[in-house]
């Protein structure tokens, strides 16, 4: 206790308005209550199972740490308060300055913001944690043993079947057809069930032009020759859409062994290291959110690639190498704690079938109860996915591939399974197979999936950028009622909230009169009449001053100081309306209505639009200390 008395004595004797702010002993608290939140940041997600939930980037919030923030923050701030009033130097008329005001405003600010950004030390033990358990060398190894071993957990028959297959070449290059209505009967087709694929090569042709309602329009040649279409893509800016059109039929029978599943065919990307989870090449449209053509044969790539190291693999017929690649796996789960019961003597049994790696037992995708029926489309947690995917028909598509007859209704199936397969009915059904051969072993792929999504997402998202700059807005306000008190008085600072609560109702009441009465119904005349009232707020201090009892020019200084960001910002948003309209309007004189082009300073700016009225607001309170002096100096 006598070091501090000494240090407070040094301080009051060399820098008095040091120690009136209590800033020295406010930034060391506020910096040991930082390194307390760095170290729970660092030791909270030790264990693997804390990242095996989505979003665990936003368990500061979720587990209610925030609410102990909050608190902490609080107590600071109030203690703070407690401490500072009991001195006020300008309110007993010790020798200060303009400067010297802003400067304890600074100090104001800085205490605050240094009080209230615990999250950010939280964050930062969180992700140096995750930096140095998950190093990206160690994870890249991971992820690769990962997706080479995932297409062995056979927990869908789906992701089994032929028209996922993408390696050799020519499966990628080609296009699997499997709607019954479309297989030509004549050329070479593969049978499984019900199901019927057909492979195609193809020619692409990409159109630029619309028709006046927006829609691209069909290729002429292939509408007048009934080209039948297999898909078409549009790029991400919808400037331009590719169709894809069937040339021939291609014989793939050299590559294939059977049409049954089987893990030749696998070709999902498990995971990639841009936090991707991706599903086959024929789901890109809906689940991966693939904007252009590029895009989409980046995953097609990707997926090609594993589908070459799975049939790889298999073609060895080396079940030592499988049961070695599949005991890597098992180990990264262990580490990672995901819930199983596999080992890899076992699973490789199930797998191992050197004729043709046909799928024949499937492992679930969470443990059940005893008598638990087993559902494959119900999530460890107990949900189900109700997405469904709606597949849109352009008109013109529909018309050329003969999906409609001349009464626009959709046709019926004019082809039965049976002209395929005669024996269809009597053969057991995917579904009845899944069910039929569902395994004892469980593995928890979606624990997987999330673990690496969120150590993707800890190292990779900015959580400073975006957060920070409201903490800054959050010290700035409080740090101005702080100052504003401090300057003039308690009387002062709850008029001013009355008044400027009085302005809003009036100001609000002059605008929809307005609308009623002169039909004024244009933002402009809103925003201009808020200048106009933030212009006159401004003044009046000035105008006031000796002309009014000096609480007037109180009330009026304090709203000014308070206020001036949103002036700035008022400003900044007119001149963005003012050329976002003028844009529109000369978009719409040229026939071209893609208004998303048309972006002011606010959109250009961003983030940075408000640093700028940050600073402004800081050199505005600079200047306006100087008045602050005056105004103290004329009498009551």
């Amino acid at each position: 206790m006598q070091k501090i008395n000494q240090i407070n004595q040094y301080l009051l004797e060399r820098f008095p308005n040091i120690w009136n702010t209590r800033i020295v002993w406010m930034l060391l608290l506020g910096i040991a209550v930082h390194f307390i939140f760095f170290f729970i940041g660092f030791v909270s997600h030790a264990s693997p199972g804390t990242l095996q939930h989505t979003r665990a980037i936003d368990d500061y919030f979720s587990t209610g740490l925030v609410f102990v923030h909050v608190i902490i923050s609080v107590l600071m701030i109030v203690g703070w308060l407690i401490f500072m009033l009991k001195n006020n130097a300008f309110k007993n008329f010790y020798p200060s300055s303009g400067r010297k005001l802003f400067l304890e405003y600074l100090q104001y600010f800085v205490i605050i913001f240094v009080s209230t950004t615990f999250y950010f030390s939280y964050m930062t033990g969180f992700r140096l944690f995750i930096n140095h358990q998950y190093d990206d060398e160690k994870m890249a190894k991971n992820i690769d043993v990962i997706n080479r071993s995932v297409p062995f957990l056979s927990q869908d028959l789906e992701s089994y079947t032929l028209e996922n297959r993408l390696f050799p070449q020519e499966f990628s290059d080609y296009y699997c057809e499997t709607d019954i209505n479309k297989i030509e009967k004549d050329k070479k087709y593969f049978v499984y069930h019900n199901r019927v694929y057909q492979f195609f090569s193809l020619y692409k042709k990409t159109v630029t032009k619309k028709d006046k309602r927006g829609l691209f329009l069909y290729p002429e040649e292939e509408k007048k020759n009934k080209t039948a279409l297999a898909y078409y893509k549009d790029d991400g800016d919808r400037k331009s859409r590719t169709y894809f059109f069937k040339k021939q039929v291609e014989d793939l029978s050299p590559y294939i062994k059977t049409s049954m599943p089987s893990y030749v065919n696998f070709s999902s990307v498990f995971y990639d290291i841009k936090n991707n989870p991706s599903t086959h090449i024929r789901k890109y449209r809906y689940e991966n959110n693939i904007s252009n053509l590029e895009d989409e044969d980046l995953l097609k790539n990707q997926q090609a690639f594993i589908n070459e190291k799975t049939i790889k693999i298999l073609g060895n017929k080396d079940s030592q190498e499988l049961q070695k690649l599949m005991t890597d796996f098992l180990a990264i789960s262990n580490e990672f704690r995901i819930a199983n019961n596999l080992n890899s003597k076992d699973w490789s049994k199930m797998v191992y079938n050197p004729d043709k790696f046909e799928v024949r037992q499937f492992i679930k995708k969470y443990q059940t109860t005893l008598g638990e029926e087993y559902d494959p489309n119900k999530s460890p947690d107990g949900y189900y996915d109700g997405n469904e995917t709606v597949a849109v028909i352009d008109s013109a598509v529909a018309t050329t591939d003969n999906y409609l007859d001349e009464n626009g209704e959709v046709k019926q199936d004019t082809i039965s399974v049976k002209d395929f397969n005669p024996n269809w009915d009597k053969e057991v059904s995917p579904d009845n197979f899944f069910k039929n051969n569902i395994s004892d072993y469980y593995y928890y792929t979606s624990d997987l999936q999330t673990l690496l999504e969120n150590v993707d997402t800890i190292k990779n998202d900015d959580f400073f950028t975006d957060v920070i700059h409201l903490y800054i807005w959050i010290s700035f306000a409080l740090a101005m009622f702080i100052f504003s008190f401090r300057v003039t008085d308690l009387r002062s600072l709850l008029f001013s909230i009355i008044s400027a609560g009085v302005i809003i109702l009036v100001v609000t009441l002059f605008c929809v009169a307005s609308f009623f009465i002169f039909k004024f119904n244009s933002s402009f005349f809103v925003f201009y009449t808020i200048l106009v009232t933030g212009v006159i707020i401004l003044l009046l201090p000035f105008i006031s001053m000796g002309r009014f009892p000096k609480i007037i020019s109180a009330i009026f200084m304090i709203i000014s100081m308070i206020g001036f960001p949103i002036l700035i910002w008022l400003i900044f948003g007119i001149i963005n309306e003012h050329q976002t309209v003028d844009c529109r309007a000369e978009m719409y004189s040229t026939d071209n209505y893609n208004y998303t082009n048309c972006r002011g300073v606010l959109d250009d700016l961003g983030l940075t639009a408000s640093y700028i009225m940050l600073i402004l607001s800081f050199i505005f309170l600079y200047f306006y200390t100087g008045f602050i002096k005056k105004w103290k100096a004329f009498p009551e």
